[in-house]
């Protein structure tokens, strides 16, 4: 039996009252949430370390969330690593500090879930988009 190889990958769906931040990938143009994939030398570090580095890359170092836990699960085919990532976005809620965009992304907006149409909105497969529909739906 041949098994499928994934990367895993935290992104945070961070809310700041009634609002979430989304992310427009530079290279793409695709919706994103902040996060990313564990890197070797991360294997064996908690969950918030891991988070910890990937938002001061992505939103800055000033940025203080507090996680509150596992929201959605979906997949993701990186065309530029040709690797799937199967991708876990756990809830945070925003505390304070400045949103400073890495390179990876090249704009931001806190929307509001219950009147934002994804139908308009370049995400990066089906699932993905059914994923955000449900979370969106049931909050």
């Amino acid at each position: 039996m041949k098994y499928a190889t994934f990367n895993a990958s935290f992104k945070l769906i961070l809310r700041k009252g009634d609002k979430i931040l989304m992310l427009t990938e530079s290279a793409t143009g695709f919706l994103d949430l902040p996060g990313g994939r564990i890197e070797k030398n991360e294997i064996g570090l908690p969950l918030k370390d891991l988070f910890k580095r990937e938002i001061a890359e992505e939103l800055g170092k000033a940025v203080k969330y507090e996680i509150l836990g596992p929201a959605i699960q979906y997949r993701r085919y990186n065309r530029y690593t040709k690797m799937h990532a199967l991708i876990t976005a756990y809830e945070a809620k925003y505390l304070s500090g400045e949103i400073k965009l890495s390179s990876e992304h090249n704009k931001y907006e806190w929307v509001d879930p219950k009147t934002y149409n994804l139908k308009d909105k370049k995400i990066n497969n089906e699932e993905e988009r059914l994923a955000f529909e449900n979370y969106f739906k049931n909050i």
